[in-house]
């Protein structure tokens, strides 16, 4: 148990480095600046707040955090993800299937974290037996009806209705043994050689893996679920509905896009959390210093810090 941890939170989490995404579209494996600064926040407050954190990644992943001098900051790292065979969980369709992958490798209680996902303040571990991060509306092309889905009808004959909403699971914890065995088995099926959507939008596959089958297994075994904060997500809309999650964590998410294509809109997003990461955490500040995709902000913290404010 670390230092101002107690047995209530003490709770394991694991992240999750899958590399095939990148590299099954021909491209290289870098992670852009600002998921380097989420990842620290991301691993240091589940450390500050509820306990360790496992990495579960492959050779490549391991060896680029290592190379960037990240990978200690685990207190374990699982090579899980090395052996994935593309056709039981393909890489370009299910891009997130490597956390269910290592989620079936897990035993409860453990909760799952993104490494874009950091925490402001402790989980409110003990409320429900399966606790995830925000509901979605599902009225949007992410969530189609089940029945349009390729390969969803064996898991809705039968079985409960599904949710009409969906849980986002950026953070997840599964408190539940059975809950967690159920839905990491159904996902795997769900995924195995299935990874043409048809005519749908490719994210709808994992959308309804990820999102509404872990839904439909805790109906199905009466598992009691929560969202961490009370605002909904609108997917239709791209809005929040109520509250936004600022006060209980911090997501990158739906910004990777503009991120990806304004170098104002990144460079002011890796600045804001640089900031955050070393006023929260200066004990990490060397380290990051010696990342070379780091140095700009740096350099840009440097001059604000000089700015004579009269």
């Amino acid at each position: 148990m670390r230092d101002g941890v107690s047995p209530a939170t003490d709770l394991s989490a694991i992240h999750v480095l899958w590399t095939a995404p990148a590299t099954a579209r021909g491209g290289t494996f870098a992670p852009p600046p600002f998921e380097l600064l989420t990842l620290v926040l991301s691993v240091r407050s589940w450390q500050e707040f509820h306990g360790p954190v496992r990495l579960h990644t492959d050779d490549l992943g391991s060896a680029t955090l290592d190379a960037l001098g990240l990978l200690d900051l685990y207190d374990e790292v699982r090579p899980s993800l090395q052996a994935v065979d593309p056709v039981a969980v393909d890489p370009v369709i299910y891009y997130t299937g490597g956390k269910i992958v290592a989620l079936a490798a897990e035993d409860a209680p453990v909760a799952m974290v993104d490494l874009d996902l950091f925490l402001r303040e402790p989980l409110p571990l003990g409320t429900a037996d399966f606790l995830f991060a925000h509901w979605e509306t599902t009225d949007s092309d992410t969530y189609p009806a089940a029945d349009r889905l390729p390969g969803a009808q064996r898991f809705i004959d039968g079985a409960p209705p599904l949710p009409e909403r969906a849980c986002n699971t950026a953070v997840a914890v599964f408190g539940d043994e059975r809950h967690l065995r159920a839905f990491t088995d159904a996902a795997l099926s769900f995924m195995d050689g299935n990874a043409d959507p048809g005519d749908l939008p490719p994210v709808a596959l994992p959308a309804f893996c990820e999102q509404r089958l872990v839904l439909r297994e805790a109906a199905r075994l009466g598992i009691r679920v929560a969202p961490v904060m009370p605002g909904m997500w609108n997917s239709r809309d791209s809005v929040w509905i109520g509250p936004s999650p600022e006060k209980y964590f911090h997501h990158t998410w739906h910004h990777k896009r503009s991120l990806a294509n304004y170098h104002r809109h990144r460079d002011a997003y890796c600045l804001r959390l640089l900031v955050e990461l070393a006023l929260r955490y200066p004990g990490e500040i060397p380290r990051l210093r010696r990342i070379p995709s780091l140095a700009p902000y740096f350099a840009a913290a440097r001059v604000l810090a000089e700015v004579d404010p009269r």
